[in-house]
């Protein structure tokens, strides 16, 4: 598998097909994270919140030093919004890096710009008794400044964020001292947020993109009848011209833009299928 990458602001080089981990359940994550390393992936994106960075983190313990050097290898997790409170990012930090059994990330992010009470690291997601979540008044920039420090300690490579619009990305980069070198947000043929994506690229903000393939296992989107982007009619003609999958027109959608992409998957054969993608 090549390894093509785009350089970030930050000078690193950030491969540019990814594992994604969400939803990745006990397990099975493991064993997807073995298959991509296996495959030549170098790349894996994490976060606190998906609750399996321990399993990963025993998946890079056997493979780092055996099929892939730790430099060689591009990790990224995300800071939970119940703990945006600065004095509480580096510990965050350090209970994703004690998972993962690393000494640093190549990639941090806030995982949204949103911060929510932090009520102990047994409640993800605190709520009152109405059932609404309990917001924390934390400005998004404080929480930037203790991922900077992270970054001067060499604990983190790179920092970025998930989820922001472009007037938060734009003030922080206004008023913090180290440009976010990554928004992470979902795009695909469906949503393609040209004008998101044109205006990051225009500030030299790399982007990568969840959920490139639509993400069709989501919690509810069967429900609410979502239309499955894999079934799409015009992107399986243009698959079976090209002699591909309709994932790999997807995830060769994003890459053309000049996009990382980062496709979920636990089933082997297609995480094989997904590093075919052609580079030209």
């Amino acid at each position: 598998m090549d390894s093509q990458c785009i350089k970030l602001n930050s000078g690193a080089d950030m491969p540019v097909l990814g594992l994604g981990t969400w939803l990745g359940s006990p397990g099975t994550v493991g064993d997807a994270v073995e298959v991509a390393l296996d495959q030549g992936y170098k790349h894996i994106d994490c976060a606190y919140r998906y609750n399996n960075e321990q399993e990963i983190g025993q998946v890079l313990t056997q493979k780092i030093d055996t099929v892939i050097k730790r430099k060689d290898l591009f990790i990224t997790s995300k800071l939970w919004y119940t703990m945006m409170e600065p004095k509480l990012v580096r510990e965050a930090l350090q209970m994703s890096l004690r998972k993962l059994n690393v000494d640093y990330l190549d990639l941090y992010l806030i995982h949204w710009p949103h911060a929510v009470q932090f009520r102990g690291y047994d409640n993800p997601t605190p709520k009152d008794e109405n059932g609404h979540y309990l917001f924390a008044d934390i400005d998004y920039k404080d929480t930037w400044r203790a991922m900077e420090e992270l970054v001067d300690e060499g604990l983190v490579k790179s920092i970025g964020v998930s989820n922001f619009n472009t007037i938060q990305v734009d003030d922080i980069i206004q008023h913090c001292s180290i440009k976010p070198a990554v928004n992470q947000f979902e795009a695909h043929p469906y949503m393609t947020c040209n004008r998101w994506i044109d205006h990051f690229q225009s500030k030299n903000v790399a982007v990568t993109v969840h959920s490139p393939l639509g993400s069709p296992n989501r919690p509810g989107a069967a429900e609410l009848g979502y239309p499955v982007l894999l079934h799409d009619p015009v992107l399986k003609t243009i698959a079976q011209k090209y002699d591909k999958s309709t994932a790999q027109i997807c995830i060769r959608f994003a890459i053309q833009r000049g996009l990382v992409v980062i496709p979920k998957s636990s089933t082997p054969s297609r995480i094989i299928e997904n590093s075919q993608v052609a580079k030209s």
